[in-house]
């Protein structure tokens, strides 16, 4: 299919732009009549462009033309299926490498940073703080004989005084625990 860059833009999913300068950096030839042979655009855009971006590139175009070429395809000596990698070709092959070894680099980053802590070591510590807390709120039924004579003593006052200072001192014990639990994963 021969036409112009705008049409060829279209056909590639590119804008009118990025053809132009592709033209002009000499990656994309032209016919005798200064129109674009799609196919051979393609196949050039494939030997000089971005190995990543090829990937996107192989999705077949909304706008392609049934029984046309198929020049969106990798080229033969890369559509060799990669042994043992459930028939990715090469290229796909790599890119996914390159996407795993580039998350775990990031994940070994933050680790390095102190971003995040082995799993192990935080639930350790979260088990450690639950049983302080559960301790806490264990005494809470030993409050009943404060209560009592805080009833008998100073009536419905005393007794909200007395829960006041008690559910403090538990908020105290909460947040303590918790701190514990801060300063043991740093």
């Amino acid at each position: 299919m021969i036409g112009s860059q705008a049409a060829y833009a279209r056909h590639a999913g590119i804008s009118k732009q990025a053809v132009n300068k592709l033209v002009k950096q000499g990656k994309i030839p032209l016919t005798a009549d200064g129109q674009v042979d799609f196919a051979e655009a393609d196949y050039a855009r494939r030997q000089n462009g971005d190995p990543a971006r090829r990937m996107a590139e192989t999705q077949p175009q909304p706008h392609a033309v049934e029984g046309a070429d198929e020049p969106d395809q990798e080229p033969e000596s890369e559509q060799q299926a990669v042994p043992g990698a459930g028939g990715l070709s090469f290229t796909k092959a790599r890119t996914a490498r390159e996407a795993y070894q580039a998350k775990m680099a990031q994940l070994e980053y933050e680790r390095q940073l102190g971003q995040w802590l082995p799993k192990r070591e935080v639930e350790d510590a979260m088990v450690a703080s639950g049983r302080k807390i559960r301790q806490g709120l264990d005494g809470v039924i030993g409050w009943a004989d404060e209560l009592d004579a805080a009833a008998r003593n100073g009536g419905a006052e005393a007794v909200r005084a007395l829960l006041k200072q008690k559910v403090r001192n538990l908020e105290s014990m909460v947040v303590e625990s918790l701190n514990l639990l801060a300063d043991d994963e740093t």
